[in-house]
């Protein structure tokens, strides 16, 4: 009897590994057929003017319009906001077929738009938050930049000086970032800007449009690599923004 049955696990575990493993073959030459193909356009359309845009300090707007009718800028985020609903390693995937582009800053600055400025959006924001900012953001219709870096405090967020206090059915939003990333032309920042007490506890994250009357873009900022990709300051003079553009809860945007 206990033969038997010894024998019956075993059949059960080959034809459950037998399926594991077909499943697992279809998933890779998935996932190798779409490296191809990012090879492919990484190729013909970026690597040719990757010199061009690094001596420009800047590349064209147009490609986030064009990575997001691929797809590009929304891997992992759901269909019904314009994302492809897939897992982390088609992200590492294009991060790896970026490269070959020869130019990081290409990298860069459509990186922040998918991985970092959007993806806090797509995890606590609103629906109505998500339609506004995430689904342009995806679409490359609208750029994204992340503002935590401050002039004399890095990019140390627990020591975050910029202030958005509440009046009325505004946050209304004083201080200055720097070091920002697709900072010279954004649509949005998704800003960390401190509502609370002194600490990490404090800090809250807000969504600024930069068409927001207070709202400036100081001086691009030149560095030693990534050319292609612009860093700004930016600054806000009071800026308003209404209190349903705060992401997630008041005081959680540090964790």
């Amino acid at each position: 009897m206990e033969s038997r049955t010894n024998e019956n696990r075993k059949r059960l575990f080959r034809r459950g590994t037998s399926s594991f493993s077909r499943d697992l073959a279809r998933v890779c030459r998935k996932r190798i057929e779409t490296a191809r193909g990012r090879r492919a356009f990484v190729e013909k359309e970026l690597k040719p003017h990757a010199d061009e845009w690094e001596q420009a300090g800047l590349f064209p707007r147009e490609l986030f319009g064009a990575f997001g009718k691929l797809g590009y800028l929304g891997l992992r985020f759901p269909e019904e906001y314009g994302g492809q609903g897939l897992d982390y390693w088609y992200t590492v995937i294009l991060c790896e077929e970026l490269v070959r582009c020869q130019s990081l800053g290409v990298g860069v600055g459509l990186l922040v738009q998918s991985e970092m400025a959007t993806s806090v959006i797509n995890r606590y924001g609103t629906a109505e938050q998500k339609r506004e900012f995430l689904a342009p953001a995806i679409a490359g219709e609208k750029i994204a930049a992340l503002g935590i870096t401050e002039p004399g405090h890095g990019s140390n967020v627990a020591g975050i000086r910029t202030r958005a206090r509440r009046e009325g059915g505004d946050w209304v939003i004083h201080g200055a970032k720097i070091f920002i990333s697709n900072g010279t032309r954004a649509d949005f920042v998704t800003l960390a800007a401190r509502t609370g007490d002194e600490g990490a506890r404090g800090i809250s994250l807000i969504l600024v449009p930069t068409d927001a009357k207070g709202f400036t873009v100081g001086r691009a900022l030149k560095k030693m690599g990534t050319h292609s990709s612009d860093l700004a300051e930016l600054g806000f003079d009071d800026v308003r923004v209404p209190l349903g553009n705060l992401v997630g809860e008041a005081g959680r945007g540090f964790g």
